[in-house]
């Protein structure tokens, strides 16, 4: 009886071991999935100027001195002029899909980042979706209030499935007056963009194991 205690004391110290040494999955935005480029220049004086799948984005600032910019968002001779004020982001992520609908991720900093979809009209034109985005994280909020009180968002496009459905991850961060978040508290949600509704919430593990998505490893410390 003493042996058989003692084996099955080894393997569940086995089985613990081998878990915490699993790396985490974390999801991640992949060269072939979209564009990632710096929103800002050493010198405000000269524009950003970027191109991905014929969509081309273009940011100036009029006073190189203050955080306003016109974000000029381009695609066959149509151009969506916008001006966006307190404009501080350090880098852009834009991910296009085949039908020319795009979406363009602004990361603030490390724990900020929103969504901007457009479609394109019948005529060509360019529109902003102020819906979907919207919607998403209205729904992330009330999953996210399980964790933290006051979540803050950090909001993602991650990439096109297909020509219409457009996948985004959404994280939970502490804002200050909030007790701290679950860690790493995250959902996907798939958009279906003509039909202007989303189609299907994700939580984390399925976000991860989703086919065609990109991951990358944390290494716990100590690990080499």
């Amino acid at each position: 009886m003493k042996k058989i205690f003692a084996f099955a004391l080894l393997l569940r110290l086995s089985v613990l071991s081998t878990a915490q040494s699993v790396p985490k999955r974390m999801i991640d935005r992949c060269a072939q999935d979209g564009l990632y480029f710096f929103a800002q220049n050493d010198d405000p004086k000269f524009p950003i100027h970027v191109e991905r799948d014929g969509v081309t984005v273009r940011i100036e600032h009029p006073d190189p001195k203050g955080v306003n910019a016109v974000v000029a968002f381009s695609r066959e001779g149509h151009t969506l002029t916008q001006n966006h004020k307190d404009f501080e982001a350090a880098f852009g992520w834009v991910t296009v899909s085949v039908n020319g609908a795009f979406a363009a991720t602004w990361n603030y900093n490390a724990y900020v980042s929103d969504v901007q979809l457009f479609r394109i009209a019948s005529t060509g034109d360019i529109v902003e979706d102020t819906e979907l985005v919207p919607m998403a994280e209205r729904q992330f909020t009330l999953d996210a209030k399980r964790h933290c009180g006051s979540p803050g968002l950090n909001t993602q496009a991650i990439k096109w499935i297909d020509e219409n459905h457009l996948l985004i991850a959404v994280n939970a961060w502490s804002s200050w007056a909030s007790k701290p978040c679950f860690s790493n508290f995250t959902e996907g949600f798939v958009f279906d963009v003509p039909a202007r509704k989303i189609q299907r919430k994700l939580t984390e593990q399925q976000l991860i194991n989703l086919p065609a998505v990109c991951t990358w490893n944390i290494v716990p410390l100590g690990k080499h």
